[in-house]
């Protein structure tokens, strides 16, 4: 099924509902809803277009590997070197948006993201705009993101899944935003009982030996630099070329 612009636009109204708050009412993390909040840096069209352009390599259904996410996964671009070496030779598809909570990402799986592809591995790092945006609880974050692996499990039967914990955020350690990111990954990590999942905590590697997070590998404290994206490639480059190995096999 061919999946047009318009016709995404079309679902977006008639699902009817943001997924955002700006007096904490927001939808559960489980709920499935397009993006209807206008960013500075990003346009709702922006966001439509690259749903759209996810959806067209979704019906390709060509990718061996493909990543889900939010801004985190999307900022590959911006070290597209290391991604062109690390995941470029297995056919990686990027399907990170900017601003996604869980139930943007639901919407995206739900209408194309799925299609025709059988990758080998899926990559997935979500949640933290679930903080950011609806100052939700670690167990709501938690419910969206498992939410997230069922829709995974069901959508991509072949492939195994490399669930990552909520990177940190924010410059100085044992604060109120590290504590519910820890306390996340805590229930995130549970989800890996399933064959299917392994359960990656790549945070460690960005924090200094005190715990806080330099400008050098988090110039705003939340996305990598590309100094952020070399450190992860290193270590979640091998995860995933080991899991192509093994099924090859």
């Amino acid at each position: 099924m061919k999946t047009s612009l318009k016709s995404l636009l079309t679902a977006a109204l008639l699902t009817g509902v943001t997924g955002y708050s700006a007096i904490g009412n927001a939808l559960p993390a489980t709920e499935p809803v397009p993006r209807t909040k206008q960013f500075e840096w990003m346009s709702l069209s922006t966001w439509y277009q690259k749903h759209a352009d996810d959806v067209k390599v979704a019906e390709a259904g060509e990718a061996r590997v493909v990543f889900l996410g939010d801004s985190i996964t999307d900022n590959w671009d911006k070290a597209q070197s290391t991604w062109d070496a690390t995941f470029g030779p297995y056919q990686a598809a990027n399907f990170g948006i900017g601003g996604d909570l869980t139930q943007n990402l639901l919407w995206r799986l739900d209408h194309g993201a799925i299609e025709a592809l059988d990758p080998e591995v899926v990559v997935i790092l979500i949640g933290v705009n679930n903080f950011l945006h609806n100052n939700t609880s670690a167990q709501d974050t938690f419910t969206g993101v498992q939410a997230v692996i069922n829709r995974v499990l069901n959508g991509y039967p072949n492939a195994h899944i490399v669930l990552q914990g909520i990177f940190p955020y924010g410059e100085m350690p044992d604060t109120p935003e590290r504590q519910r990111v820890k306390a996340t990954n805590t229930l995130i990590k549970t989800l890996a009982d399933n064959d299917r999942i392994d359960y990656y905590d790549f945070g460690p590697l960005f924090l200094e030996a005190d715990g806080r997070i330099s400008a050098e590998i988090m110039a705003d404290r939340l996305h990598p630099s590309v100094r952020g994206y070399e450190i992860w490639a290193e270590a979640l480059g091998p995860v995933v070329s080991e899991l192509l190995e093994d099924g090859a096999k």
